[in-house]
């Protein structure tokens, strides 16, 4: 693949798709991030109120690994501070990738409880 024929045959579509799947630790995006029109322009977008999740793309068997001994160390925080006597704070959980799916499983779990509350006669407010 030779990126300058792209460029001189305009295959913009092509382009854009190649750098979207570039990883995010790339020389590309830490020139973007350096470049002072873009930082302002990156400075001045709102911030989502969504919380922050690792692109499914990045999320391999060695991330999950990392990610399970973090919540195992974290745990073991926790048994550290019970131990010398003091209640633990809850400790947040390092976030996985989100995807489709994920959202499809929480919408089912979700109408499932409101179906089951609702023989009781609660609403789906009450939930």
């Amino acid at each position: 693949m030779d990126l300058a024929e792209w460029y001189a045959a305009g295959r913009w579509v092509a382009l854009l798709d190649y750098i979207d799947g570039l990883p995010s630790a790339c020389r590309l995006n830490e020139a973007i991030l350096n470049d002072p029109a873009m930082a302002t322009q990156i400075a001045a977008q709102p911030k989502s109120d969504r919380e922050w999740a690792p692109p499914f793309a990045e999320y391999n068997l060695q991330v999950h690994l990392l990610r399970e001994i973090l919540h195992e160390l974290k745990s073991n925080g926790q048994i550290a501070v019970s131990a010398a006597g003091v209640k633990p704070g809850d400790v947040k959980p390092f976030p996985g990738p989100r995807t489709e799916v994920d959202r499809a499983i929480a919408k089912l779990d979700r109408q499932w409880a409101e179906a089951f509350a609702g023989q009781f006669g609660f609403d789906a407010a009450d939930i």
